[in-house]
């Protein structure tokens, strides 16, 4: 018994992700497609896959080159522009000599005992099938009253089916010499190279010329990968297979982007923290705005319907403060809101223009060309300089606007001087009094930006759920080093 895997199609509709890779090896859940088809051939026991790629089939023969525990060998089809899956599977005759395998196609993510399910089932010929379940983008397939299957396709109507297949066949040798005849049929004497595999099937089917039955596996998991839908849909499944996201005792959640946008509120962000309090869940709101003071945010969440306590806010200018407390810092200049100014002399610490000991940079949003002459004056007369927070722009309903990292780059560039610490996400001392509180592995990050939010997390040990409503799309999180634990549309997840 050999696996034979389908993977030579475009992809189109995962673009732009696709763009320089085929499906297959899209991620879902930090996981190549493509791997979790291997993966459950692993566990059923088949060491000999055929892949047969096409679009970026260069890209899968690197991504495989160095498996040691399967035997893998690539079939090209350079033809996959102009041909369909059928033409792919009958590349594939002449390697499998009429021994019995298992098909699939590679745009699937599925549970491991996918294909174990089939190859301890003792019938011969066997299509797996989601049985109850219809989807009108599924083949479905309909039976006879002894079990046979008599038809395989997507225009089949709900009152017929028996199921939606999930695109995993086991074919008997027998039923592979038979399958290929039809193939060879409508190849090479009807010359038609665009049809689906299951076009063969189904002619065998509906004319009793090859017997085949249904495997359940309603109980198993599995997405077939389409487009950006699908794809969510797998990505959420899959990654709370291990650990769901309800299954934490502390919650932190980034501000904008993540529960707001500028004026703009994320809907259900509300629901969703009364979700995790109800639940006996600890919460917090985490933002690198420094422009702000704790009181402004508790307001803005009032206006959403979130009741915040002092405590249940951390902000990065709250960390700056406290670091200059513990240096006995006495006199700074600020560059940055009078938010900003008034929580660093309620701190008890002087602010001046002559002889500060640091000039502490924040989000000023109240910026004035006056304030970056004197911040310049001192830091090119060897004062040194924190930053609040890294972040280069701040999402708003009206797209990017200019954050202190943008002004870092300005000061850098005219004194020729680096910041000489960056406080803020995604700086793990944000989350130091958490963690020593509940433990790391009981803390879920939420937020927008791979960079800061998710790269916190990453840092300091803790779970992260990256929403898709502020910087970073589904397409950012492809090419990106850091990866979080769960991706979703938005913090509505928690309400699922």
């Amino acid at each position: 018994m050999l696996g034979v895997i389908l993977a030579a199609g475009v992809g189109s509709r995962l673009r732009p992700m696709t763009n320089l890779k085929p499906k297959c090896l899209v991620s879902c859940a930090g996981k190549p497609i493509l791997d979790y088809q291997l993966d459950a051939y692993r566990v059923a026991g088949i060491k000999r896959v055929i892949i047969v790629v096409g679009y970026e089939g260069q890209a899968i023969r690197e991504h495989v080159k160095h498996i040691k525990d399967l035997s893998i060998e690539i079939v090209a089809n350079d033809d996959y522009e102009i041909t369909n899956n059928m033409y792919s599977l009958y590349l594939v005759k002449r390697f499998i000599n009429g021994e019995a395998f298992v098909l699939n196609n590679a745009d699937l993510a599925v549970d491991d005992n996918v294909v174990k399910a089939l190859l301890e089932d003792p019938r011969d010929n066997l299509i797996a099938v989601d049985v109850g379940r219809y989807d009108e983008e599924s083949m479905k397939v309909t039976c006879l009253d002894d079990g046979r299957i008599s038809d395989i396709s997507k225009q089949i109507g709900p009152e017929k089916a028996v199921g939606c297949s999930i695109d995993f066949y086991k074919f008997s040798d027998n039923a592979s010499s038979t399958l290929f005849a039809e193939i060879d049929r409508v190849v090479e004497v009807e010359e038609n190279l665009k049809d689906w595999t299951e076009v063969a099937m189904q002619r065998l089917f509906q004319a009793q010329g090859l017997a085949a039955e249904v495997c359940d596996v309603s109980a198993l998991d599995w997405v077939e990968i389409d487009n950006y839908e699908d794809l969510q849909r797998a990505d959420s499944l899959f990654s709370q297979r291990t650990r769901s996201i309800a299954d934490y005792e502390a919650y932190v959640f980034d501000l904008d982007g993540t529960l707001y946008v500028g004026s703009e509120t994320v809907e259900d962000g509300d629901l969703a923290v009364q979700r995790l309090r109800d639940a006996g869940k600890s919460v917090y709101f985490m933002s690198n705005n420094s422009s702000k003071a704790v009181i402004d945010y508790q307001n803005r969440l009032a206006t959403m319907g979130i009741n915040a306590d002092e405590s249940e806010i951390i902000l990065s200018s709250q960390l700056v403060i406290q670091e200059l407390l513990a240096r006995s810092v006495e006199k700074v200049f600020v560059l940055g809101t009078v938010s900003l100014k008034k929580a660093v002399l309620d701190a008890g610490i002087e602010i001046c223009t002559n002889d500060p000991e640091y000039v502490v940079v924040g989000y000023d949003t109240e910026l004035a060309y006056s304030k970056l002459i004197d911040a310049c004056r001192l830091i090119n007369r060897g004062v040194d300089y924190v930053c609040t927070h890294p972040d280069v722009f701040c999402p708003s309903e009206h797209g990017p606007i200019p954050d202190i990292g943008a002004l870092t780059v300005m000061l850098q560039a005219t004194t020729g001087k680096a910041p000489t610490e960056v406080f803020g996400k995604p700086n793990t001392v944000m989350v130091a009094n958490l963690v020593d509180k509940y433990g790391a592995d009981q803390i879920l990050m939420i937020g927008d930006r791979l960079h800061t939010d998710i790269a916190m997390a990453e840092a300091a040990g803790l779970g992260s759920l990256l929403v898709l409503t502020g910087e970073a799309s589904r397409e950012d999180l492809e090419d990106s080093s850091v990866k979080p634990n769960y991706v979703e549309p938005s913090v509505r997840a928690i309400l699922a």
